[in-house]
């Protein structure tokens, strides 16, 4: 089961994902959410939020290494004035791997876990990956609330760190009422927990009600993975992954383990969820032991 969650941690952390259509390989949709701000979905999996207005741009995490380039064309196609600021929501190669494109003369603001992660060599298997190159790195780490005036509006920065990863930062845009989450919302979907990185399913959910509990209804809530949600659909998600802990908790009490719970096939009721990137039975792993 641990190598299982290992395996899946380092695929998702790199952009490694090979079930893709390779006509849609790199694409970026651009939606705009409010004005001068926009969701841009990169390659149909991974969504980066971009402020524009007079004193520059704001970027809300990078996206991979290898859309870098693509997505720096992208937001010159939003404004003619530079990106002043990238926030990456935490330390995943799909939300951090486009920093080396956008970093150069950008201030990069993350926790400190995301400066340390990127300032080291990574192994995987056999391979070791370098450092994130220093231009990369973030250079202003905050582990609490920040508040940055940009482009007059009066961006609010965020640690809810210990539920996806050490390091999760959330971002909210008052006026425009669009609360950036990170990978604390994958729309839809099972979310990953980066166990490997302390996080744990049962602060990612007691985040996630935290979130719902403090911003107006109206909000619009960008995850990391997934389409746009509405608070009644971010409650609604939340709900439905609350009810997959308290089968998966009374199947324990009545002696399955977590092989017995997958053979069974006990969360086949949220089938859905599992055809992004974690399955039915990555969850059960997930899970499983925080019960």
């Amino acid at each position: 089961m641990k190598k299982i969650i290992l395996l899946s941690a380092a695929i998702l952390s790199f952009g490694m994902l090979s079930a893709q259509n390779t006509e849609n390989q790199n694409i970026i949709e651009v939606t705009q959410l409010s004005e001068g701000i926009y969701r841009l979905f990169v390659d149909n999996r991974v969504a980066v939020l971009v402020q524009t207005g007079p004193d520059g741009a704001l970027v809300v995490d990078a996206a991979y290494e290898r859309t870098g380039e693509q997505l720096k064309e992208a937001i010159s196609k939003l404004t003619d004035k530079p990106v002043k600021f990238l926030i990456n929501t935490h330390l995943h190669g799909d939300h951090t791997g486009g920093n080396a494109a956008l970093g150069k003369d950008v201030h990069i603001i993350a926790h400190p876990s995301v400066k340390d992660f990127l300032s080291q060599e990574q192994k995987r298997g056999e391979t070791t990956l370098p450092a994130a190159p220093i231009h990369a790195r973030p250079d202003i780490c905050i582990e609490g609330k920040t508040t940055l005036s940009f482009n007059v509006e009066n961006v609010e920065i965020l640690p809810l760190t210990g539920g996806h990863t050490r390091g999760d930062l959330i971002v909210y845009f008052p006026s425009a009422k669009v609360l950036q989450v990170g990978d604390l919302l994958f729309a839809g979907y099972f979310p990953y927990v980066d166990v490997s990185n302390v996080g744990n399913p049962m602060v990612y959910l007691q985040n996630v009600e935290w979130i719902l509990n403090n911003y107006p209804d109206d909000v619009k809530f960008v995850g990391g993975h997934g389409p746009v949600f509405n608070k009644q659909q971010m409650q609604e998600h939340l709900n439905a992954l609350k009810e997959t802990v308290d089968v998966m908790r009374n199947a324990k009490t009545s002696g399955m383990d977590a092989e017995k719970m997958k053979a069974g096939r006990i969360l086949d009721k949220w089938e859905n969820f599992g055809k992004f990137f974690i399955t039915e039975d990555l969850w059960i792993d997930t899970v499983y032991p925080f019960l």
